[in-house]
């Protein structure tokens, strides 16, 4: 090498090492990405001497390429594909076009709008962290034109674009997911105070009742209403589905029962098949509810119920421990306009006990993905002879979460327990 070239390389790497050193200071005191950013272009430009610099992304959404960084210039788009910088992306390559009147591919618009002429143009590929372009760091105009060492010089500050911008989107996604997670919390903390909160006092009857969720917010809910006539009405409902959608759906159908029972009803047949049609003109065809209706005389202990497709439930004798299940019913609510429904009814001994649960309890399912079955729930009610209806529903959901060990809850788990005293 000639003592001339020598120097001149010297010079050069001085220069560069002065820039960097230079915009390091001005990046570590940056306040925010978008800071960080409008910084490293300007780092590009000045690092192999150009006029300007901007920094593209891909709108894939959109089909165009945009200026998140663009100097002397309001922010550009332009078609995905087209100009150096959709060449660019499309090869994943670096381009160097020092004669852009020569290269068909130079987008003469953006210099008729902006009213920039643009002559050399070096143009690098932004790598996102799959590898895969997410769009380019373009310089423009540098005298004398570019060269192989501009592009390799400008390949740290490409990656750190890149990487800047990685940040950024990150950022966004965590912020965004806060943001939903604390939206779900309130609504977490919303439907769990659409559930009964103060159980009602109704001599000769003790009941409780339990629900939780898989997800933030589920689809399962239970009610205890109180009748004027010392009598009680409770329902077990599991919408289908889970999450918002599910608990929209539950709320609506809480609520617009409860508008229909003020008064004990005359048949809870007919009051289903009314309900089922109220809930299939707010619902959706693939929104509907499971759910079970009791109507307790406490007085007569006789229970009169209808089983909208809901798990049957059982009932355990306190006389000699012997289970039986509350047969009937007809088709969950929603999915059918003119569903029938028909009505049971049974005699309740003192100490007999009704347990309703959600299939998140009879579908329990393990870490070796083997399932509870009729029997094994059956044989844990057995167990809960002589608890009252809060101890019952202890013991049923300790044996639960027993059963399904480490396995992530599947599905929402929601009882109610009665026993009569």
């Amino acid at each position: 090498m000639s003592s001339h070239s020598a120097a001149r390389t010297m010079i050069t790497n001085d220069r560069v090492s002065r820039v960097i050193f230079d915009y390091a200071a001005k990046i570590g005191a940056a306040q925010d990405l978008d800071a960080v950013l409008a910084l490293n272009a300007g780092m590009a430009r000045d690092l192999v001497g150009a006029d300007r610099c901007s920094i593209w992304l891909v709108d894939t959404k959109n089909n165009r390429l945009w200026t998140k960084v663009a100097h002397g210039v309001q922010e550009l788009h332009i078609p995905l594909g087209q100009g150096l910088v959709g060449a660019c992306v499309a090869r994943n390559e670096a381009i160097v076009v020092n004669d852009t009147s020569q290269d068909e591919r130079f987008l003469k618009t953006v210099d008729k709008a902006s009213g920039y002429v643009t002559r050399s143009v070096l143009t690098l590929p932004l790598h996102g962290m799959n590898g895969k372009p997410m769009g380019a760091l373009q310089v423009l105009n540098k005298p004398g034109g570019f060269s192989q060492d501009d592009v390799d010089l400008l390949g740290l500050c490409s990656g750190y674009s890149a990487s800047t911008l990685e940040s950024q989107r990150l950022r966004k996604e965590s912020e965004a997911a806060q943001l939903i997670l604390q939206e779900l919390e309130i609504a977490r903390d919303v439907q769990q105070h659409l559930l009964p909160q103060n159980l009602p006092e109704i001599p000769g009857l003790d009941f409780a009742g339990y629900c939780r969720s898989a997800k933030f917010v589920g689809g399962d809910y239970y009610d205890f209403l109180p009748m004027r006539d010392g009598g009680l009405l409770f329902t077990l409902g599991d919408v289908s589905g889970k999450g918002i959608a599910a608990a929209v759906l539950m709320a609506s159908i809480q609520a617009s029962l409860r508008s229909q029972v003020v008064r004990p009803p005359d048949s809870l047949a007919v009051l289903m098949g009314d309900f089922n049609k109220a809930v299939y003109s707010f619902s959706t065809a693939d929104k509907y509810s499971t759910l079970f209706c009791g109507l307790l005389d406490a007085s007569k202990r006789k229970l009169t119920y209808v089983n909208a497709g809901q798990v049957r439930p059982l009932l355990l004798r306190a006389a000699d421990c012997q289970i039986e299940t509350l047969e009937g019913g007809g088709f969950p609510l929603g999915l059918l306009d003119a569903a029938e429904y028909e009505q049971g009814e049974v005699s309740l001994a003192p100490g007999d006990a009704v347990l309703c649960f959600s299939d998140g309890i009879s579908e329990a399912t393990n870490a070796k993905g083997e399932m509870w079955n009729d029997s094994d729930v059956q044989k844990v009610f057995q167990e809960c002879r002589g608890l009252n209806a809060k101890q019952m529903i202890d013991h049923l959901v300790k044996a639960t979460d027993g059963f399904a060990g480490e396995a992530e809850q599947a599905d929402d788990m929601t009882l109610i327990a009665i026993r009569t005293v």
